[in-house]
């Protein structure tokens, strides 16, 4: 990994996933397998790391993906700003967040954070986000929301 300062740095660590911009989409089955199983609401790998590749269509992960034609991209920012920002402060004063904190490390993450949601706990994202999610069922052309879930 470089820093800032372009300075290298190797470093180990466990990932459950990673997109490269120009490459491939690394998984671990283990975790694909789990989340699968449906646990933890609001977590899949794969839609997280699919979220990532969208949104370097346009270049760098930035939370920003390229916007359907006719998406105002004034609404797309307002919903989603305002929303990662009231995340980050939520976590910043510790309180506590119904969506996963790890969104709050940037804007890049929260996209791909609420696209979990989205798929995998649309009531989540809908009760706390809502403008997010009015934004995400334009951009995903769906609303999870209408699937008739098993009891």
């Amino acid at each position: 990994m470089k820093d800032m300062a372009g300075v290298v740095h190797h470093q180990e660590r466990a990932l459950v996933g990673e997109s490269w911009s120009r490459g491939p989409l690394i998984l671990s089955w283990e975790d694909v397998e789990r989340d699968s199983q449906g646990k933890q609401p609001g977590r899949n790998v794969v839609i997280h790391e699919i979220a990532h590749k969208l949104d370097m269509l346009n270049g760098p992960a930035d939370g920003f993906p390229p916007l359907h034609y006719r998406m105002p991209i004034t609404e797309w920012t307002a919903a989603l700003s305002a929303a990662y920002e009231s995340l980050v402060q939520r976590v910043e004063h510790h309180h506590r967040s119904c969506i996963d904190p790890y969104a709050a490390t940037s804007p890049a993450e929260f996209f791909a954070v609420i696209s979990e949601y989205f798929f995998c706990a649309p009531e989540v994202l809908k009760a706390h986000f809502a403008s997010v999610h009015c934004q995400l069922e334009l951009y995903y052309r769906q609303n999870p929301l209408l699937r008739v879930r098993p009891d």
